[in-house]
C-alpha cells in the first residue's frame, strides 16, 4: 500500500512540475519568456537572446528579449484572465478600469 501511494504522489508531483509556464522574468536589463520546462535555466547569447537550459543542463532553444508590445500584451491578457480591463494609453503607460 505504501509503494502504492507513494508512486501515486510522484506521479502527481511530476505532472505539476511538467505544467509550468513561461513568464516574464528580467535579465540584464529585458524580459524574456522563461521559467517553464524547457527554460528553468538560461545563459546569455547575446545582449538580448538566451539560451534556454532544462533542469538537467540540457540546451533546448534560444529565446529573444521581449519587444515593449509583446511584454504590454502579456499584462493586458493577465488582467483580463483576472476580470480586469486595461488598455494602453497613448504615450506609454496603461489605463485601467
Amino acid at each position: 500500500m505504501k509503494i502504492l501511494t507513494l508512486a501515486l504522489v510522484t506521479i502527481f508531483l511530476g505532472g505539476c512540475a511538467s505544467t509550468a509556464t513561461a513568464i516574464p522574468n528580467f535579465i540584464n536589463g529585458k524580459y524574456y519568456m522563461a521559467g517553464d520546462s524547457v527554460c528553468t535555466r538560461y545563459r546569455m547569447l547575446s545582449e538580448s537572446r538566451i539560451m534556454c537550459l532544462s533542469e538537467d543542463g540540457t540546451e533546448n532553444d534560444y529565446r529573444d528579449a521581449m519587444t515593449d508590445q509583446q511584454l504590454q500584451m502579456y499584462q493586458i491578457n493577465k488582467n483580463k484572465s483576472k476580470g480586469i480591463n486595461c488598455r494602453p494609453q497613448y504615450g506609454g503607460g496603461m489605463y485601467c478600469i
